[in-house]
């Protein structure tokens, strides 16, 4: 657990300042990133969340997709989305002609309606505005957002990127190689790229080659991403 991962033997007599210029150059790579992620992306939400926002005047327009036609039985999944808080939002509810009409493993985590899911947002707030879309693809999710198709490969490309660096560039800050490992591996991996990009490195106007002093080992690292990973991740997703 204390080794650290071989060094490549070209990359390893690169400068310290050049090293320090890759980080950075990785870090606003994914500042970018994550900005277009938000901007472009949706959040997962929920119809109670919706439901609030309908009701206090925040959500004046929703998206809705699918649905059961009029007389219909069954059931039929219906995508809903709308804009709150400034973030562009989706949830998924199953629209059902009776209780029993769809199986629990069927439906998921996800909300059952026996009413029309349309009618039933429109009796929350007369004013607002349902919109019909036609079903399109929704583009990939990543941490439970909803990305477009081509987000994912370029937040794989930029950890790739982040994991080289880690492997070969100046030995890293405020933590071991194999404590950084285990922090890029995690679940927690959307928080921890950006914050190793921004803090593994020596602050500035200190050498690459500087002391760190004592550093988080790779053992107390994994022990810690293992129990604070998936409660970072649900806290993403519930923005």
């Amino acid at each position: 657990m204390t080794t650290s991962p071989v060094q490549g033997p070209v990359l390893a007599r690169v400068r310290p300042d050049a090293w320090r210029r890759v980080r950075y150059g990785l870090l606003v790579a994914c500042l970018v990133l994550l900005g277009s992620g938000v901007l472009l992306g949706s959040a997962p939400s929920t119809f109670s969340d919706l439901r609030d926002g309908v009701l206090s005047g925040r959500v004046d327009t929703v998206h809705v997709s699918g649905g059961l036609p009029a007389g219909a039985t069954g059931y039929s999944t219906v995508s809903l989305t709308w804009r709150d808080g400034g973030l562009d939002r989706f949830a998924e509810v199953v629209e059902a002609s009776d209780p029993t009409a769809a199986s629990p493993s069927d439906v998921g985590a996800r909300e059952v309606m026996t009413s029309d899911v349309e009618q039933t947002l429109r009796s929350l707030s007369p004013g607002v505005r349902i919109e019909a879309v036609a079903r399109s693809n929704p583009g990939q999710t990543l941490a439970g957002w909803r990305v477009p198709g081509w987000f994912p490969v370029a937040a794989i490309l930029l950890w790739l990127a982040t994991v080289a660096l880690l492997g070969n560039g100046a030995q890293p800050w405020w933590g071991t190689r194999w404590a950084w490992f285990w922090a890029l591996f995690s679940p927690a991996a959307v928080v921890t790229v950006p914050l190793f990009l921004l803090v593994s490195g020596p602050p500035p106007g200190l050498p690459e080659s500087g002391s760190s002093g004592r550093r988080l080992t790779g053992g107390w690292a994994f022990i810690l991403f293992c129990l604070v990973g998936p409660a970072a991740v649900g806290a993403i997703t519930r923005l």
